[in-house]
């Protein structure tokens, strides 16, 4: 019985320290804070302007659509990472921004993040050069078509050894899937 009372001070005693510790930071998370230097005060804010420029779209609706914009200002405070901006704009980025992958990144005074877009016209992507040749691929070009592994991968290469591939139904048929299947097949390759 002596020993759960000693339990329960040093667990009482563990909880009012964090608690005090954590105080402070509570107290002054928003407050402006008075810096003297050089027989100057200065008036010090925990709270900074974070710019963010590039392509970005401000969300509408039925009567107002979609609008895009440059720039957008947040106001956070000191410290805020970068995950944490980017999951405030979240619903500003397009479908083609480019997110940097800094989020160990953490601001402390105003700063510009520029989100760049990789918009690909879509003319390009259906054109034949951005596709696989599957007479031609290598082990790990074939590797990144839907619905093919490695052992559909080394089946493929090691056919094309003694036998070209002439059409989809003769893929379709050493590969052993559907038509679904070699469907998407279409649209990353070609013959």
């Amino acid at each position: 019985m002596y020993k759960k009372k000693e339990i329960i001070i040093i667990i009482a005693i563990i909880f009012i320290t964090i608690l005090l510790s954590s105080f402070p930071i509570l107290l002054n998370n928003n407050k402006t804070e008075l810096i003297q230097d050089d027989d100057e005060i200065i008036e010090e804010s925990n709270i900074i302007t974070i710019t963010v420029t590039g392509e970005l779209t401000i969300p509408g609706d039925s009567l107002n659509p979609d609008t895009i914009t440059n720039t957008i200002n947040i106001e956070a405070t000191k410290g805020i990472s970068y995950g944490e901006i980017i999951t405030k704009i979240n619903n500003y980025l397009t479908s083609y921004s480019i997110i940097n992958d800094s989020f160990k990144t953490r601001y402390y005074t105003d700063t510009t993040i520029i989100i760049e877009s990789s918009f690909i016209d879509e003319t390009k992507e259906e054109d034949n050069q951005n596709k696989i040749d599957i007479s031609e691929a290598t082990f790990d070009e074939l590797m990144m078509l839907y619905g093919i592994g490695e052992k559909r991968a080394l089946a493929i290469i090691e056919y094309r050894i003694n036998n070209p591939i002439e059409s989809f139904e003769e893929l379709k048929s050493l590969l052993g899937v559907s038509d679904e299947v070699i469907e998407r097949i279409k649209e990353k390759a070609l013959l």
